[in-house]
C-alpha cells in the first residue's frame, strides 16, 4: 500500500531534521515515493542536495525553487503538482509517520470512499536536560480526537469546529488535496486561517477515521513556529480579523452549499456559531484560562525533571479543567503506558522511531 503513497516533506532551515527523517524511511526495506520541497537559504538547500544523495534506498524528488518567504499553503499547493500518486500524506521534518500508519491509512480509505482521510495516534517527544549536562527524552500522547464519521455534513463541520484537531497530517486522496489547497491559497494569507480551512473543508467532503495504529511522533520545540507565529487575538487587534475571516467563511460556504442541502445563510449561520465556539474554546478570556496560560508559559521554558513538571501539571489540570479534558488527559496518559510496553502492538512501531532519535542530535541548524 505504501507504493500508492506520496509523503510530501516540506522543510526550511532544518538540515539536521531532513536528514534525520529521510535516515528512518531509508531504513525500511520499501522504496518510498518522496518529494522534499524545500523554501531554505541557499546555504541549507545545498546541505540537503548532498545528504539526499546517500539515501539510495529512496525515490526523492527535491524541488528547491521555493522562497524562503513562501505561506506553507502555497508551497503544498505546488508541491501536489509533482504527485504520481492516489494517496498523499504531508510529514513535517521534525516528525515521523510510521509507514504502518500510511498502510493502515491507505487501506482504509480504499475500502471507504465516504472517508476524506485516515490518520491514527500521535506522540509528541522532546528533550529536556538534566543538572550534569545529559539529555533525556520524554513522550507524551496528544490530539485527544476520535473518529468523526457522522453522515451528516453539517454535524461533521459542527463538531469539527468544537472539538478541532489537525488533519493536515492524515493521509489523504491526492485530488482532494489539490482542491483543499486551490481553495487554501485563494482564501487565506496567513498561517492560522491557512491551517484552519483545509481541516474544515476535509470535513465537508468526508469523514475523519481515527485508526487504533501508532501513526506520528512529532517532536516538540519550544519556541519554534507556533509559540512565534499570530494568533486570532492578534489579527483582532490589528483589525485585519474581519477581512481575514470573511475570506474563511466565504470559502466554507461555497462548498457547504455544495456538499450539502444548505442555503447560502443557513451555511454563514452555522460557520459564524462554529468560529465562535472554537475561538471560545482555544482562545477563552476566562480568569481559570489566563491562570492556566501564565502557567504554560513559565513552565515550558525551565527544565524541571519529568516526574516534577508532569506532577505539578497534573495538578493544575485538576484544578482548572473540566472533568471531561481531565478524563481525556488520564486516558492519554494510559496509551503512554501502552506504547512503551514491549507487548503492545504499538511497541515496535515505538521503538523504531525512539532508536533512530538516539542517532541525532537534537540541535537544530
Amino acid at each position: 500500500m505504501i507504493t500508492k503513497c506520496t509523503i510530501i516533506i516540506p522543510t526550511f532551515n532544518r538540515p539536521n531534521y531532513l536528514r534525520r527523517l529521510l535516515s528512518y524511511y531509508n531504513g525500511f526495506e520499501e522504496n518510498y515515493n518522496i518529494i522534499v520541497a524545500d523554501s531554505s537559504s541557499d546555504e541549507s538547500k545545498l546541505v540537503n542536495k548532498k545528504n539526499m544523495s546517500t539515501f539510495l534506498n529512496l525515490d526523492i524528488q527535491y524541488i528547491d525553487k521555493y522562497p524562503s518567504k513562501i505561506e506553507p499553503s502555497h508551497k503544498a499547493k505546488d508541491a501536489l503538482n509533482y504527485v504520481n500518486t492516489r494517496y498523499t500524506v504531508f510529514c513535517a521534518d521534525d516528525d515521523f509517520i510510521t509507514p504502518n500508519g500510511i498502510n493502515q491509512s491507505v487501506t482504509f480509505l480504499e475500502k471507504n470512499p465516504d472517508f476524506s482521510c485516515a490518520h491514527g495516534h500521535y506522540i509528541s517527544f522532546y528533550f529536556k536536560t538534566n543538572i550534569i549536562g545529559g539529555e533525556k527524552r520524554y513522550y507524551q500522547p496528544i490530539y485527544p480526537y476520535k473518529s468523526i464519521s457522522f453522515v451528516s455534513v453539517k454535524k461533521r463541520l459542527v463538531f469539527h469546529f468544537s472539538s478541532q484537531y489537525p488533519t493536515f497530517y492524515a493521509v489523504h486522496r491526492t485530488d482532494l488535496l489539490k482542491i483543499i489547497f486551490k481553495d487554501a491559497v485563494g482564501f487565506t494569507d496567513d498561517v492560522r486561517f491557512g491551517e484552519l480551512l483545509p481541516t474544515m473543508l476535509d470535513l465537508i467532503y468526508g469523514k475523519m477515521k481515527k485508526l487504533d495504529v501508532l501513526y506520528c511522533a512529532r517532536e516538540k520545540i519550544y519556541g519554534f513556529a507556533r509559540q512565534t507565529r499570530k494568533s486570532y487575538n492578534d489579527f483582532i487587534k490589528n483589525g485585519t480579523y474581519d477581512r481575514k475571516y470573511n475570506k474563511f467563511k466565504n470559502c466554507l460556504v461555497e462548498h457547504l452549499i455544495k456538499n450539502s442541502h444548505t442555503t447560502s445563510d443557513e451555511a454563514k449561520e452555522l460557520i459564524d456559531k462554529g468560529m465562535t465556539e472554537f475561538l471560545s474554546k482555544y482562545y477563552p478570556k476566562s480568569f481559570k484560562h489566563f491562570i492556566v496560560g501564565k502557567m504554560n508559559k513559565y513552565f515550558n521554558p525551565i527544565n524541571l525533571s519529568e516526574p516534577v513538571d508532569r506532577n505539578i501539571r497534573m495538578l493544575y489540570r485538576k484544578i482548572f479543567t473540566s472533568k471531561d479534558n481531565f478524563n481525556k488527559s488520564k486516558e492519554m496518559n494510559n496509551f503512554k503506558k501502552k506504547i512503551e510496553n514491549p507487548n503492545s502492538k504499538y511497541f515496535n512501531d515505538f521503538e523504531k522511531i525512539s532508536n533512530h532519535i538516539s542517532l541525532y542530535a537534537k540541535k537544530e541548524q
